[in-house]
């Protein structure tokens, strides 16, 4: 079976058993037009779910479907009926994304402030106790964003990782784009006539022209990727089985697993020991920096740094 194939009933299936536990006795039929499917492939996947349900799937833990004619009642899928509780690590890494963005855009998406304070609620977490520890960022994705909006040409220089100096760069801006961290200017470079894709902060002295772009962003395009370069800092973490989620913003030449623990010895390669010492930082505890020295030295400044703030 393809993968394209495989991902939506998963999807269906995992919301199926909330739906039914709500909806006791709700018939085949009803479920079918309420998923938008139909009944033979409800009552397929219905029979799949016998064989689901808590770790061990042992006696007891297996979901209950009954099928009574064309009638739906399943049991023992009480921990599904309220959403999952999220640890403080998780918590953590929600409110830092949400403060951070409100501080990039919240004067654009007025409904974010009110997101906010009703995710502190929920949460239970206090009003200003969570902070981001990075400083203000300037005005320069606000210039571009109105640059792409009025459809103008912008020129600022810029330093590649090849570049021995900054050179100059006239673009037609597409889009902005935040990945791990980092903002990033995908346009034309009209210099080479050739899709560029620009990193922030190797940006500088940016000027808005009067020059109109006429160029059009095509329909997909490039995600930013990390491209290992030669003054690049070998890095050797340690990390436990709840940390896993680290390997998803990194990419690492080598993942070992280490015992029956599922701690995992990764190998990898960064430009930036800044980025990934706060990387680190956001596991709570989760990683540990082997090697380099310097960057488990600060890894140990921040974490002192958010102490002392929150003293």
């Amino acid at each position: 079976m393809s993968r394209t194939r495989v991902q939506p009933d998963v999807v269906r299936m995992l919301t199926l058993v909330p739906w039914l536990i709500e909806r006791p006795g709700a018939s085949l039929e009803e479920t079918a037009k309420a998923f938008a499917t139909d009944v033979a492939t409800v009552r397929a996947e219905l029979e799949h779910l016998d064989f689901c349900g808590l770790p061990g799937l042992g006696g007891g833990a297996l979901f209950d479907v009954t099928i009574l004619g064309d009638h739906v009642t399943v049991r023992m899928a009480d921990e599904l009926r309220y959403p999952m509780r999220p640890t403080a690590p998780e918590i953590l890494r929600l409110l830092l994304m949400a403060t951070a963005a409100e501080r990039v855009v919240g004067s654009e998406v007025p409904g974010l402030r009110s997101a906010i304070t009703k995710l502190h609620a929920a949460l239970g977490v206090a009003a200003g106790a969570v902070t981001v520890l990075d400083a203000e960022p300037d005005d320069v994705v606000l210039r571009l964003r109105a640059a792409i909006a009025e459809g103008r040409r912008v020129r600022f220089e810029y330093r590649g990782r090849d570049d021995r100096s900054p050179q100059q760069r006239t673009v037609e801006p597409w889009v902005l784009e935040l990945h791990e961290g980092a903002w990033y200017l995908h346009g034309l470079d009209t210099g080479p006539g050739e899709a560029r894709m620009f990193r922030l902060d190797r940006l500088a002295s940016l000027e808005r022209t009067d020059e109109p772009a006429e160029s059009r962003p095509p329909a997909e395009l490039p995600r930013p990727a990390y491209a290992p370069g030669e003054g690049d800092v070998e890095v050797e973490l340690r990390l436990v089985s709840a940390a896993g989620w680290l390997l998803d913003a990194v990419q690492a030449d080598e993942v070992v697993q280490e015992g029956e623990d599922g701690s995992l010895r990764v190998h990898l390669r960064t430009g930036s020991e800044e980025w990934l010492a706060r990387l680190v930082l956001m596991t709570a505890g989760g990683a540990e920096v082997l090697r380099p020295d310097g960057l488990r030295e600060r890894v140990r400044s921040l974490t002192q740094e958010a102490l002392a703030r929150s003293a």
